[in-house]
């Protein structure tokens, strides 16, 4: 066995919609700052704008060192539950065949430059996207941070008695084509990758 190491490169066809789950847990600072918006009854226009401005921090993955970043476990898991269609290596063994060398990869994004703080993707309408969505018996509108022109490099190392470069590089190609990242795929998040040996 040897571990070997990938530089990934992950370029995006289209546009990235982001969706940070963190407001399911209700002690998180965004489910307590919602909640006295979201239990009113009758909402004025200030009140469905700070919603909407919640909901696009609270779904951003927005780390104060490197700013707007893609979670690498997009790409772990990615691999891992595309690798049977594509190489025919299970879960299991996929899992324990590749490991992140980081948690967060920088995204670069078109409109950038124009970011120094949270405050500038939250207050930039070029940053936002608003979709009416289905909840229960009714349709919300609800807003999430979009990216364009985006990318995002990391490093992988994997063990090649589980899979080779060349397997390595078939699962992410395709999934990334095919798949996407982040959510509401395939129609956002679809991507080019690059995958060379370290």
């Amino acid at each position: 066995m040897a571990i070997q190491q990938a530089n990934i490169l992950i370029s995006g066809l289209g546009s990235l919609l982001q969706n940070n789950p963190q407001t399911v847990d209700p002690f998180n600072r965004f489910s307590r700052l919602k909640k006295p918006l979201t239990s009113k009854t009758k909402k004025t226009d200030e009140d469905l704008i700070e919603l909407g401005n919640l909901d696009t921090e609270s779904k951003l993955y927005f780390d104060d060192t490197i700013g707007v970043y893609a979670p690498v476990r997009w790409l772990t898991e990615q691999i891992v539950t595309s690798a049977f269609g594509i190489i025919k290596v299970g879960k299991a063994k996929m899992r324990g065949g590749i490991f992140a060398t980081e948690d967060k990869a920088k995204l670069s994004y078109a409109g950038s430059s124009k970011v120094k703080a949270i405050a500038d993707i939250i207050n930039n309408p070029d940053f936002r996207h608003r979709m009416i969505l289905p909840q229960k018996d009714i349709r919300i509108a609800k807003d999430f941070p979009i990216f364009r022109g985006w990318s995002f490099a990391t490093v992988i190392e994997f063990d090649d008695t589980v899979v080779d470069l060349a397997g390595l590089t078939s699962i992410i190609t395709r999934s990334a084509r095919y798949v996407g990242f982040g959510d509401f795929r395939p129609t956002f998040g679809r991507a080019t990758a690059e995958v060379t040996s370290v």
